[in-house]
């Protein structure tokens, strides 16, 4: 009894779109020039010209190629950043959309920056660390300023740099689409930092937690990176943490459902 092939299912638009992705990054092509023309392209990719015409438009919308009526599609970018800066509103809009609580917030900081820390000791050359002893320096006159003047400003100061610093770390770690989620959680995260006690031991512990952090990048040291940056979240954390639990319940912006932490700051475990 002989058997009939069945035909291969053409691939749709959107893995049309990583293709013609792979293709500008691997093919040569240079800024400005010509793509092949539709009918090519879907042989290539074994599409329909219709997923190959809608790809072009999505890919077009990423600023990656612009398509001319009657002459063709045009490179206009040979690298992913248009691709990053999109994910990036992504991101912006997934996290004002979710239903995250600080919490959710810290913890997936936390993932983030220990492996940024980590690759960021291991990628980093000298010259690449000077944005985050810029920083460093800037925390220090900020703590300085919050020593000497009671307002507000040496505090903002202090929290900017602050974002600076791990943000230098990340861009030093290699991976733009973690720098790209660390920049939108610390976005999302920054109001609250302000709440931080700075009190002057706590200011020097601080300090000395970030030096230490910077010194084990400097000395190239990934084991030691990752371990100073979970100490040193934390320990922010846990200020913040007891900062926030300390408001009267009454006041406080706890959900149906959910448990005060204990005096370090920690969930209790949920009951099966």
């Amino acid at each position: 009894m002989s058997t009939v092939a069945l035909p291969t299912p053409a691939i749709g638009a959107r893995d049309v779109v990583r293709e013609l992705m792979q293709l500008i990054q691997e093919g040569g092509f240079a800024v400005g020039d010509r793509l092949p023309p539709i009918r090519d392209l879907a042989r290539k990719f074994d599409s329909s010209t219709t997923a190959v015409r809608d790809a072009l438009m999505e890919v077009q919308a990423l600023g990656v190629i612009k398509v001319v009526p009657r002459s063709g599609a045009f490179v206009q970018s040979c690298t992913y950043a248009p691709l990053v800066n999109a994910f990036a509103g992504a991101v912006d809009g997934a996290l004002l959309q979710a239903d995250s609580n600080l919490f959710h917030l810290l913890e997936a900081r936390q993932l983030i920056e220990v492996e940024c820390a980590i690759q960021a000791a291991r990628r980093r050359r000298l010259e690449d660390l000077l944005p985050v002893r810029e920083a460093l320096e800037q925390m220090d006159a900020a703590f300085e300023l919050m020593h000497t003047d009671r307002s507000e400003q040496g505090r903002e100061q202090f929290v900017e740099a602050d974002v600076r610093f791990h943000l230098a770390i990340a861009h030093v770690a290699g991976n733009p689409v973690l720098e790209t989620v660390l920049r939108s959680l610390l976005a999302s995260i920054r109001p609250h930092l302000a709440q931080i006690p700075w009190a002057r031991d706590r200011r020097e512990i601080t300090r000395e937690a970030h030096l230490d952090l910077y010194n084990a990048l400097l000395d190239g040291d990934a084991e030691q990176a990752g371990l100073e940056m979970r100490q040193h979240l934390k320990l922010a954390y846990d200020g913040l943490l007891k900062k926030i639990w300390s408001v009267p319940r009454a006041h406080s912006s706890l959900s149906p459902g959910e448990s005060s932490p204990d005096e370090d700051g920690n969930l209790p475990k949920q009951s099966s």
